[in-house]
């Protein structure tokens, strides 16, 4: 009599019917409510102490990042391991040229605005040209402009900023540094300055135009300036 062989059991898949796929979504989203609700009730039931003390925490993480990615500004060196912090620096020259950066700015300011009320525009071009002399000049001392530029702690940009004020400044007192021919002629007889060889006559007096003209402005200017500064509202809230 033969056995009969068992038949393997057939695995019967059951199918999940939309409405019980609802229903397992609804039961989901049930309980990320509840753990957030959860998280809710745990933060308010947090102390204003506890809450004060996340918050300061936080921000003393923020600045200390801030404080490793730029330390440069906090930190200019070390000496065996001892920082030395910029602001010891800057205290240092406050106390040997503060008074004098302070002028310098406030002057600046003051000839800035007076520009910009006379409204006189200097243009670039015009300042190139100027540029572009005060190379042929340095030049022909056997020196660059950088190096020039690098000894007087001045950038080409300061440069460009310098010559522009000084271009507005002679518009605004062009009437008061303006230079006769009598005035040079007078100047070549008094000074009995012989031509150099090869020099033109006009170019010598052009020469010397520009240097009377130049001594104007100089002294023009330091009027002009003083007048400025007795009129301005300036404060000062620290002294030097």
């Amino acid at each position: 009599m033969e056995k009969e062989v068992p038949k393997e059991a057939e695995v019967v898949k059951e199918e999940t019917s939309p409405k019980e796929v609802k229903t397992e979504r609804t039961d989901m989203k049930k309980v990320v409510t509840e753990k957030l609700v959860s998280v809710k009730h745990y933060l308010m039931g947090l102390s204003k102490t506890t809450k004060s003390f996340i918050v300061v925490i936080g921000l003393f993480a923020v600045v200390l990042g801030i404080a490793y990615f730029y330390k440069g500004v906090f930190v200019v060196a070390t000496v065996n391991g001892t920082p030395i912090s910029r602001l010891s620096v800057v205290k240092e020259l406050e106390k040997k040229a503060g008074k004098d950066v302070l002028d310098t700015i406030i002057t600046k300011k003051l000839i800035q605005d007076e520009i910009k009320k006379s409204g006189i525009v200097i243009k670039d071009g015009d300042v190139t040209g100027e540029i572009d002399k005060i190379k042929e000049q340095v030049s022909a001392q056997g020196g660059t402009l950088e190096e020039a530029l690098t000894a007087q702690g001045m950038t080409e940009a300061d440069l460009r900023e310098q010559i522009v004020l000084n271009k507005a400044l002679e518009q605004i007192l062009s009437d008061k540094i303006a230079v006769t021919d009598e005035e040079v002629t007078e100047y070549l007889s008094k000074s009995k300055t012989a031509l150099p060889k090869g020099t033109n006559s006009d170019d010598m007096k052009n020469q010397v135009r520009e240097q009377l003209k130049g001594q104007k402005f100089n002294t023009e200017a330091g009027k002009w300036l003083e007048a400025l500064k007795s009129k301005a509202q300036i404060n000062y809230f620290m002294q030097y």
